[in-house]
C-alpha cells in the first residue's frame, strides 16, 4: 500500500512539472473568438453605423500612414513609459520601507486606501490647475492611477512577511539594507510582479482619460476627435490599436509572473 502511494506520488509530480499550454494561449483564443462575434454580429446587423473588424482595420491602416497620427500614437507611448516606470519603482520602494513599520503602515494604509477609493478622474482638474494642460499634467495623472495600487500591494505584500523569518535576520544582526536585500524582497517578489501587471492597465487608463480631457495628442484625444466626427470605422480601428497595446505587455508581465511565482513562491 505504502508502494502505491509512493507511485502515485510520483506520477501526480511528473504531472504536475509536464508543461501544458503557454498561459498566453486562452486570451488570444478567446480574442479571437470575440473578434469572430463581432464579423458575424456586424454582418448580420448590416448597419452604416457599426462597421466590422475589416472595416476597422482599413480606417486603422489609413490613420496609421498619417503622421499627426502616428505622432500621437509616440507621444501615448512615451508618456505611458515614463509614467509606469515611476509609478513601478516609487510604489514598490515607498511599499516596501512602509510595510516594514507596523505602525507607520497601520497609520498611513487607511488613509491611502481613502485616497485610492476616489474616482481619479474628480481630481484630474488640480493637476490642470497646478501643472497646465500638458505632458506634465497627463503624466502626473497617469502615474497617481497607478502609484496607489502599486503602493498598496507592495505594502500588504511586506507586511505580510514571515515574521519569524525577521525575528532570526534581528538575531544575527543583520544590517536593514541585508534584511530588505536577503529576506524582503525574495518574499515579495510574486506580489511586486502580479503589482506590475495591474500597474501598466491602470496607468494606460489613465493616461487615455487624461488624454481625451485635455491632451492636444494622443491616442486619447485621437479617440474623441473622431467621435465629435462621427468617424465610426476609426473609432473601432483605434479601440482595436489600444487593444494590442494593452494585450502584448500584460501577457509578456503575466509570463514574467509566473516565472517568478514558480522560483520564489512557497507551495505547501
Amino acid at each position: 500500500m505504502n508502494a502505491r502511494s509512493a507511485r502515485e506520488s510520483r506520477r501526480g509530480a511528473s504531472a504536475d512539472r509536464r508543461p501544458g499550454s503557454p498561459a498566453w494561449v486562452p486570451p488570444l483564443v478567446l480574442a479571437g473568438l470575440i473578434v469572430i462575434a463581432w464579423a458575424v454580429s456586424s454582418a448580420l446587423a448590416d448597419s452604416a453605423v457599426y462597421p466590422s473588424p475589416a472595416e476597422a482595420l482599413e480606417s486603422l491602416w489609413s490613420d496609421l500612414s498619417s503622421s499627426r497620427f502616428l505622432g500621437s500614437v509616440v507621444d501615448t507611448a512615451r508618456v505611458l513609459l515614463l509614467s509606469y516606470g515611476a509609478a513601478v519603482v516609487i510604489g514598490s520602494v515607498a511599499g516596501m520601507m512602509l510595510g516594514l513599520s507596523a505602525f507607520w503602515s497601520g497609520a498611513a494604509l487607511p488613509l491611502v486606501y481613502a485616497l485610492n477609493s476616489i474616482p481619479k478622474i474628480v481630481l484630474y482638474p488640480i493637476f490642470l490647475l497646478f501643472l497646465g494642460i500638458g505632458d506634465m499634467s497627463r503624466g502626473s495623472f497617469a502615474f497617481v492611477s497607478g502609484v496607489l495600487p502599486m503602493f498598496l500591494i507592495m505594502v500588504e505584500a511586506t507586511a505580510g512577511v514571515s515574521r519569524l523569518h525577521l525575528k532570526m535576520s534581528a538575531s544575527l544582526g543583520m544590517s536593514r539594507w541585508s534584511l530588505i536585500r536577503r529576506i524582503v524582497v525574495p518574499s515579495v517578489l510574486p506580489s511586486l510582479a502580479a503589482g506590475m501587471r495591474l500597474c501598466f492597465g491602470l496607468t494606460l487608463i489613465g493616461l487615455l482619460l487624461a488624454e481625451m480631457f485635455s491632451g492636444s495628442s494622443g491616442l486619447g484625444y485621437e479617440l474623441l476627435r473622431n467621435l465629435s466626427l462621427a468617424r465610426v470605422e476609426n473609432i473601432m480601428g483605434q479601440v482595436l490599436l489600444i487593444g494590442v497595446l494593452a494585450l502584448v505587455p500584460t501577457l509578456a508581465l503575466q509570463q514574467l509572473e509566473l516565472r517568478i511565482r514558480r522560483r520564489y513562491e512557497v507551495t505547501p
